[in-house]
């Protein structure tokens, strides 16, 4: 299945459904993402997991639609342009989730590990 031209254009739209404004997206490989969210703690400088989780899950569901897996690399901001911080995953996990080879808890374990606050 060949990648609709405009995927990623409907990813950034789902995003925003989510509170998650994509403001820098280089559509590679890796796939990186700079996004501002809504849901920053005003007392924690934080990356939001619910975030990082939604992303994610947003990407799994355009999988069914033609979104192959790359690297992905996203920064985070807060609704002022301040850093918060930045988290990856790997293709290679979006893949093995996909084959039932590791679980949904195991994946994010492993997103969370790269999470590097501001």
């Amino acid at each position: 299945m060949s990648t609709p031209e405009d995927i990623y254009e409907r990813i950034e739209n789902r995003l925003v459904s989510h509170g998650i404004y994509v403001t820098d997206f280089d559509r590679g490989d890796p796939l990186e993402i700079t996004y501002e969210t809504v849901h920053a703690d005003s007392d924690a400088d934080a990356v939001p997991d619910r975030d990082i989780g939604r992303l994610c899950n947003v990407l799994r569901d355009f999988r069914e639609e033609g979104w192959e897996p790359v690297d992905l690399r996203a920064t985070v901001t807060d609704l002022d342009g301040e850093r918060l911080g930045s988290w990856e995953a790997e293709a290679a996990w979006f893949r093995q989730l996909g084959r039932d080879e590791i679980t949904e808890t195991e994946f994010s374990q492993r997103v969370l590990e790269t999470v590097d606050t501001a």
